[in-house]
């Protein structure tokens, strides 16, 4: 009689400590059109918007635009890089949506058509306002409840738990993110850590989500110098400053999933550096390049509350298809983003163009000449070892997998040895 109470013991026992064990395998939710329609275009604005040069992608401003400048020829284009997938997945089909007032010189629909509120076309000579189709009407994008989603993803997404690293290499000021887990890798940042970075190195695994929260109400690239944000290509093993064509496959596809969130931010300005990745700013006013640094690129999207540019900045399609949770109200208030520790470690150069497989900046589809950014040859990080100086942002260090696993042992194996002590005790009598 006392046999099957002991096997039951035993069954119980393990069932109890190797569920958690199963469960901190389980892979991370990840909801559908997590950036809803925004994630469809490569620059969604929720008010005005000021652009020159072009946008590979599909462009929605919820206020005015004023895109392209009649008094130096300036132009804009619109969908260059829009597959016939992207077009159908748009609102109406629409690659261009201005809801308010669109003043307009040369501006050119590459791929698909434009709606707007209204229509201020150019007064220069021998110019035009739009080239391609395009109609006055009413928006097909309700920016206001899709700005309303945004901001609630963005913070909910900002208060998930980091399992990454940041530190500060020892050679410059460059700033290194560290991540292990093969589904997401979440970093939570200050702005001013990173405001004070010349250099941002990312090496995840190849394949994963990478999510980088950054905590504060503003953020300008330009005020240390930032040269370049370098992605770890699996393929090369170096890290690869981002540009147009750079890298291999498994680069490109660590890019598109690699959302960099500003829930607090009001203000944020870029330098001439390229800049990989969808950048998530609900409430910012976004400025791309200023007139010290020249413009600048993004490869990938700007979800902004205002946008301007200096004439040459881009943004490439290179949408968002990272796993992230369904956006839902978070159950705690945002953690305090802790200071990047040095790591000890001296850092190697990045891969050259040649051994990277760069194949140099993108030619501006624009109707107007874009200045090539310059950038500055400068120390750039690689991943350090030293635990002792990483930024302690995971926790514990022990696995917590493998911490399940030994206490599993343990409690199974006690409970087949008193298993086996009362069927020795049983036999006897």
């Amino acid at each position: 009689m006392r046999t099957p109470a002991a096997l039951a013991t035993v069954a119980i026992v393990a069932s109890l400590v190797l569920a958690p064990a199963t469960s901190a395998t389980a892979a991370p939710q990840c909801g559908t059109d997590p950036l809803g329609t925004a994630g469809k275009y490569a620059e969604f604005v929720e008010g005005d918007a000021t652009r020159y040069s072009d946008s590979e992608g599909a462009v929605a401003v919820g206020g005015d635009a004023h895109f392209g400048d009649g008094r130096t020829g300036q132009g804009f284009s619109v969908g260059a890089k829009l597959s016939a997938d992207d077009l159908g997945a748009l609102p109406s089909h629409n690659s261009l949506v201005v809801g308010g007032t669109l003043s307009a010189n040369q501006v050119v629909m590459r791929k698909g058509s434009g709606v707007y509120g209204e229509l201020r076309g150019t007064n220069r000579p021998g110019g035009f306002a739009i080239d391609g189709p395009h109609a006055q009407g009413s928006s097909p994008v309700d920016f206001k409840r899709e700005f309303a989603a945004l901001r609630a993803g963005s913070t909910a997404w900002a208060a998930l738990q980091a399992n990454g690293t940041a530190a500060r290499p020892t050679n410059g000021k460059a700033l290194l993110l560290t991540g292990s887990d093969p589904e997401r890798n979440v970093f939570t940042v200050n702005a001013a850590d990173l405001q004070q970075a010349n250099r941002i190195a990312l090496k995840v695994p190849a394949g994963s989500t990478t999510l980088v929260n950054v905590l504060g109400g503003s953020y300008d690239m330009a005020a240390a110098g930032l040269s370049d944000v370098e992605i770890w290509d699996p393929q090369s093993r170096a890290f690869v400053p981002d540009d147009y064509a750079a890298g291999s496959a498994a680069f490109k596809t660590l890019r598109s999933k690699l959302l960099w969130n500003f829930p607090q931010a009001t203000s944020l300005v870029k330098n001439s550096a390229s800049w990989p990745g969808t950048i998530l700013a609900p409430d910012a006013a976004v400025q791309l390049g200023n007139a010290k640094t020249g413009p600048g690129h993004v490869n990938g999207a700007v979800i902004a509350k205002k946008l301007t540019s200096v004439p040459g900045a881009e943004t490439h399609q290179m949408a968002f298809s990272g796993c992230l949770p369904a956006s839902r109200a978070p159950s705690k208030p945002l953690p305090p983003a802790a200071h990047p520790a040095p790591t000890g470690t001296a850092l190697p150069a990045p891969a050259t163009p040649s051994s990277s497989g760069t194949s140099g900046k993108k030619p501006s589809a624009s109707t107007s000449p874009t200045p090539t950014p310059s950038t500055s040859p400068t120390p750039t990080p690689t991943p350090g070892t030293d635990e002792k100086g990483r930024l302690a942002l995971t926790g514990g260090g022990a696995d917590p997998l493998f911490v399940t696993g030994a206490v599993a042992t343990l409690l199974v194996g006690g409970a087949c040895t008193a298993y086996a002590v009362i069927r020795r005790r049983a036999s006897r009598r």
